[in-house]
């Protein structure tokens, strides 16, 4: 039997983290190379407009408010945004970084400042995602706690009745929420554009895949 401390579960839990890093990695290498600016602002227009659609106007305009405010403390506040425009994009209102002041005409820097927009454009956009992760957390608990209940009442219903659990059930519903859990992180910055709705789907995912675990854990002996 596995214990929770063996080589295949630490190797599983070492290749979600360096899969997710990776991943991160290669978003932000997509967004600064090849993500157009027209369709980074339709994606930032349309879950927008999917945030007041499916939620009341005061709802949405405080989870708008949260992730900018977010942002800006940051990102903003802390000089980390602005100085990246100061070196690499400067404008005729900002003065061009040490050393790239003879540059600063250059057509190179237009491209660069799109990239900057885009970039930064997304980073606010996954705050404000994550505002809305955190204000469905009251029914996230709720779902996922209901389903392990749930799930255990089921699993000591089918002890008494002599039934064995599934290992392969388990590890569907372990595997399903470990690749549910990078899926999130990655889609908070990916490009495209996100349903508000897919929040609460999300969560009764995790419920269903938290009960199936919760109901084919083996008995410990």
């Amino acid at each position: 039997m596995e214990t929770n401390n063996s080589p295949e579960r630490r190797g599983l839990w070492l290749w979600a983290i360096f899969s997710t890093v990776l991943l991160f990695i290669m978003e932000f290498v997509l967004f600064a190379a090849f993500i157009p600016t027209a369709w980074a602002d339709y994606v930032a227009r349309f879950e927008h407009q999917s945030l007041y659609a499916w939620h009341l106007d005061a709802t949405a305009t405080a989870i708008i408010e949260r992730g900018q405010a977010w942002y800006a403390a940051l990102f903003v506040h802390t000089g980390i945004a602005p100085w990246t425009y100061e070196l690499f994009a400067p404008r005729d209102d900002i003065q061009p970084g040490l050393g790239f002041e003879r540059m600063a005409h250059l057509p190179l820097w237009d491209w660069l400042r799109g990239r900057l927009d885009v970039i930064w454009g997304a980073v606010a956009l996954a705050l404000q995602r994550l505002a809305l992760l955190t204000a469905w957390w009251p029914f996230f608990l709720l779902a996922v706690l209901g389903a392990i209940a749930d799930g255990l009442v089921r699993r000591r219903i089918r002890a008494h009745g002599f039934h064995h659990s599934s290992p392969l059930a388990h590890r569907i519903g372990m595997g399903g929420l470990l690749i549910l859990s990078i899926g999130v992180l990655v889609l908070l910055l990916a490009p495209l554009p996100l349903p508000a709705v897919g929040v609460p789907v999300l969560a009764l995912l995790t419920a269903f895949l938290s009960g199936l675990a919760a109901s084919q854990t083996q008995s410990r002996v």
